[in-house]
């Protein structure tokens, strides 16, 4: 069974700065060197409309030129890549500012969780089946099989690679959401996509949730430790995906809820948990996996938290392919 090229597309979302731009000529590399060389798939790249015509050149010709034609630019709406309205901006500048977490990260990626859960299917229309990569994620092996061909020979929804367990706290009342939003499937929420962790009453980060508590919901936390639970996700800064799933009424209808409830901006809910739940939950036998060496940039590197301290997440040897759960 052989899948129509205009039928699927490969989507990387960048910004037109040097640093990024090294980056997505290393991504663009190996994954036409181990992956695209062979399948052709086209490969658009989405940006906010700071990609001048003198930039798109660069990057083309950082492509063999025999693939070079399969590179398309596309500038996203403003409006896509910002706070909606309904967001306290008040509460959202204190939260950020508290980093309660090393990986609480800012504003600019809140804006980019809420682009790829709420936005980013606009932007697909005319593809079957689509590919993210982010611009700073690398394929490391050759591919024998076409992950396209595979996500729609088994009738998949959802293909991605590495499994991950998200911080708690920047997921803080998700589970509760889902289980308000979605309430006939609260006992699948509570059957492996949750895993709970308890913050004590003097754990410097049991403090600061505290007040970021207070910030958000204006009252005072006053029990002595606070049960966070953490969702099981897979690792989405590469994943395929079937694009039908995400126009459903009920997915739309949950998405804005999602929106709603504001969890992406006062906490730090990712699109990665949130996809994975939802996927999960209303077409759990459609998930899967493709296990193959893959990597991305913070996961090979020390990086620097908003607080200017240094964190390492790196394997202690070169035989793993990543600092992320595999299994």
């Amino acid at each position: 069974m052989s899948l129509k090229i205009e039928k699927c597309g490969i989507f990387i979302l960048t910004q037109n700065t040097i640093e990024r731009k090294i980056y997505l000529k290393t991504t663009l590399y190996f994954l036409f060197r181990n992956y695209n060389h062979k399948f052709n798939y086209p490969i658009i790249i989405l940006h906010e409309g700071d990609y001048d015509e003198k930039s798109k050149e660069e990057i083309i010709k950082s492509v063999r030129e025999n693939h070079r034609d399969l590179i398309n630019f596309k500038q996203i709406d403003k409006n896509d890549f910002c706070v909606p309205e309904h967001i306290d901006i008040d509460k959202l500048n204190k939260s950020i500012e508290l980093q309660p977490v090393p990986y609480w990260r800012n504003l600019k990626y809140r804006c980019m969780c809420y682009f790829w859960i709420k936005h980013f299917i606009k932007y697909t229309e005319g593809y079957d089946y689509v590919m993210r990569l982010d611009d700073d994620s690398i394929i490391e092996e050759p591919l024998k099989d076409d992950l396209f061909k595979i996500i729609k020979e088994k009738d998949l929804i959802y293909l991605s690679n590495i499994i991950h367990v998200d911080c708690g706290l920047c997921n803080y009342g998700m589970k509760i959401f889902f289980e308000d939003a979605l309430p006939k499937y609260k006992e699948q929420l509570n059957s492996g996509i949750f895993i709970s962790a308890n913050l004590n009453n003097g754990n410097p980060i049991f403090d600061k949730f505290k007040k970021l508590y207070k910030i958000i919901n204006d009252k005072e936390y006053t029990n002595d430790n606070v049960i966070t639970d953490m969702p099981i996700m897979y690792y989405n800064n590469f994943f395929v995906t079937k694009t039908d799933f995400w126009k459903k009424q009920e997915v739309k209808e949950l998405i804005d809820k999602i929106d709603k409830h504001g969890g992406i901006f006062y906490y730090r809910y990712g699109d990665a948990p949130l996809q994975t739940i939802i996927v999960s939950l209303l077409a759990s036998d459609k998930i899967s996996r493709a296990v193959f060496k893959y990597s991305k940039r913070l996961q090979r590197e020390v990086f620097i938290d908003s607080n200017n301290d240094l964190h390492s997440y790196m394997p202690k040897t070169y035989d793993k392919s990543s600092c992320i759960t595999e299994k």
